[in-house]
């Protein structure tokens, strides 16, 4: 990840409130990958040891559901490049890089 990405992701982590304040938050937990694709339709995942095909879009798609639920924060599973079949987020390949199945460093922002 660049530089720039990763302060533009604390700047936007620090604006979200003070450490009182997200004592009072209630966050949803969402894994990227089996959340929802970017686009509608397509077939149910069928090999669940690889990826489904959520993604960052997807999460943004959904955030109206999630605060229908009654959250107000989402914590969502790690974003880095993978290794194959790491849809978890937990088999880190390269620290630097986001994983291309959830989308592009824009659409992460655009769901942060």
């Amino acid at each position: 990840m660049k530089t720039s990405f990763v302060y533009a992701l604390l700047g936007a982590i620090t604006a979200a409130g003070t450490t009182e304040e997200w004592k009072k938050r209630s966050v949803y937990f969402v894994l990227t990958d089996r959340f929802e694709k970017s686009t509608a339709g397509g077939s149910a995942c069928t090999n669940l040891s690889n990826y489904c095909g959520g993604t960052f879009k997807g999460l943004t798609n959904g955030l109206d559901y999630i605060k229908g639920m009654g959250f107000d924060a989402v914590w969502i599973s790690p974003v880095v490049d993978n290794l194959s079949g790491g849809y978890h987020g937990y088999w880190a390949k390269n620290w630097e890089g986001i994983n291309s199945n959830f989308g592009t460093e824009a659409e992460l922002t655009a769901f942060v």
